[in-house]
């Protein structure tokens, strides 16, 4: 029987969650489908480890796309002849539209997995969805974005959370928390706050640290908490005001910045509690991770739209970009006793496992039915 080609389409294999979804997603699809991997350009290929042995895979060798690079993955598209064309994020969904319709590809699906589109695919969204069969979201605050700013039809739309790996993902036995502390010189005692992603304004590192030099003025901020922070500097801007913040005498010793890590579980099993005070999130996939592997979670409300934490019972929500109720959170936290940090991480795993893969395949099965569902319509619009 022929398998059915799904040609997935997205700008780069960098660090970061939809990079990680779409590999996690080629390497449990049923045998029946067969995945085609395309990026635009393919430096720093940061999953390397997660790609399947022999995956079938293009790169179009540009930075940026053009009109050139249009070009040549139409004709890769005309020669693998794909059932479904796949893109996911805004930048290859723009170009991939273009290129499946120039190609004659019969389904086009487009996946939108941040908020904030960037203003010139906002503007053209709305026409551009019309290209799409589907759009998938992971989240439903992205929903509401493309409904209200863009304009793009409610029918169109479709919410799947993100693959979420629990059995990957779960709390550390005590051999592991000691290795993995040990891995990241964490001596016995000191309490470790992880905020993993990329250093820049939408993961809001700044407030934290605004947050942490505000309690460490009043002499609340203790010398045996650090913060880390998990993550490529890819806004040199932000970047080098967090560094010149964190340089203050007073968080001295207390602020470290670790760079991408590929190990990621390493670092949430050897930490004690998840920041994600994020100004804008789509579904937040370290959050989902960092809580499924047993840690309670201080989440700004832009990140816990779709409810990963509740509050009072495995974290603490604050207000989107407020740094004084962030240092509330944060102090509070630092005096919450071990145990109870400990309860309501457990709390969490329980909670993400429950709403967000509450079977193995959970989420794997929601992508292979929408798969299914447009073959079965057919190619006609």
């Amino acid at each position: 029987m022929a398998r059915t080609k799904i040609f997935y389409f997205i700008p780069n294999l960098q660090q970061g969650g939809p990079e990680g979804q779409i590999l996690a997603l080629i390497n449990q699809l049923p045998p029946r489908f067969e995945p085609v991997l395309c990026v635009y350009h393919g430096d720093d290929v940061f999953w390397d480890g997660r790609l399947p042995p022999g995956q079938p895979a293009h790169a179009l060798g540009v930075r940026r796309m053009n009109l050139g690079a249009l070009d040549r993955l139409t004709e890769i598209l005309r020669r693998e002849k794909p059932d479904i064309l796949h893109s996911y994020r805004d930048k290859a969904n723009f170009w991939a539209r273009w290129a499946g319709a120039r190609a004659g590809v019969p389904i086009t699906i487009t996946a939108c997995r941040n908020r904030m589109m960037e203003l010139r695919y906002l503007l053209c969204e709305r026409f551009m969805s019309r290209r799409s069969r589907l759009i998938l979201v992971n989240s439903v605050g992205v929903r509401r974005e493309l409904e209200s700013w863009a304009g793009v039809a409610p029918e169109k739309i479709r919410v799947i959370y993100n693959l979420l790996d629990v059995a990957h993902f779960r709390p550390p036995t005590p051999d592991e928390r000691a290795a993995a502390r040990a891995a990241w010189d964490l001596p016995a005692g000191v309490r470790a706050f992880v905020l993993p992603g990329r250093v820049g304004l939408q993961k809001h590192q700044l407030g934290v640290l605004w947050a942490m030099r505000s309690l460490a003025r009043r002499g609340r901020w203790p010398s045996d908490a650090v913060v880390l922070f998990a993550g490529r500097e890819r806004d040199r801007l932000t970047s080098t005001i967090a560094r010149r913040v964190a340089r203050d005498r007073r968080l001295a010793g207390r602020v470290r910045f670790l760079g991408a890590v590929k190990d990621v579980r390493s670092i949430y099993w050897a930490s004690d509690l998840l920041l994600m005070p994020s100004l804008y999130e789509g579904l937040a996939n370290a959050a989902l991770e960092a809580c499924a592997a047993g840690l309670p979670a201080i989440l700004s409300h832009a990140a816990n739209v779709d409810q990963i934490v509740q509050p009072g019972e495995s974290g603490w929500e604050v207000p989107t970009g407020r740094h004084a109720p962030l240092g509330r959170a944060l102090e509070e936290a630092l005096a919450t006793p071990a145990e109870r940090l400990q309860a309501m991480g457990q709390a969490g795993r329980a909670h993400v496992v429950a709403r967000f893969a509450p079977n193995a395949h959970h989420v794997l099965d929601q992508m292979v039915a929408v798969y299914d569902e447009l073959l079965a319509a057919g190619a006609s619009a």
